[in-house]
């Protein structure tokens, strides 16, 4: 299991080398990321699956965790039957989302959105040259959208730097 922390670190916390408290202190680790990275490392010992997956940080909004994951681990740490997940879940009491580390706001939206299927993207060009994506989703997915659309379009900035909108079609 790769960590923003060093091993040593997780087990000791909170007493940590000079490396990882300037990533605490510069809020790229914080406390929910200490964690859910200590409790994977403690799991991968149980299960297999999870060695070489590479935890990088994590996300709260109104009762929704979103674990940011590199590419292609999304799989091996949801787990068979969506058992490492449920797991998971039950640590933190609060409902989980896995989601690939990306540069791309389509591909991290999906992933937060999973099973909303996304209808298209559309790119907004802005007067001072910068854009914004526009989103379109079917209305009838409207209720399992698990947060409001303002923390939804907030999480994906904070992962991908860019700006989205989404609305109903």
């Amino acid at each position: 299991m790769n960590t923003p922390l060093c091993s040593i670190c997780l087990k000791n916390y909170p007493l940590v080398c000079g490396n990882c408290q300037a990533k605490i202190q510069s809020g790229e680790v914080t406390e929910l990321g200490v964690k859910i990275a200590r409790y994977l490392v403690d799991l991968e010992d149980k299960i297999p699956t999870l060695k070489g997956v590479t935890f990088r940080r994590a996300l709260q909004t109104n009762g929704l965790v979103v674990v940011l994951v590199g590419r292609g681990d999304a799989r091996r740490i949801v787990g068979v039957n969506r058992r490492i997940l449920r797991q998971l879940e039950d640590e933190l009491h609060a409902s989980v989302r896995i989601v690939e580390e990306s540069r791309s706001a389509q591909h991290i939206l999906s992933d937060l959105l999973h099973p909303v299927r996304i209808l298209g993207v559309n790119t907004i060009w802005l007067p001072d040259n910068s854009f914004e994506r526009k989103v379109r989703i079917n209305p009838r997915d409207q209720s399992q959208i698990p947060i409001s659309l303002a923390q939804l379009e907030k999480l994906v900035y904070e992962l991908s730097g860019e700006r989205i909108r989404v609305g109903f079609d």
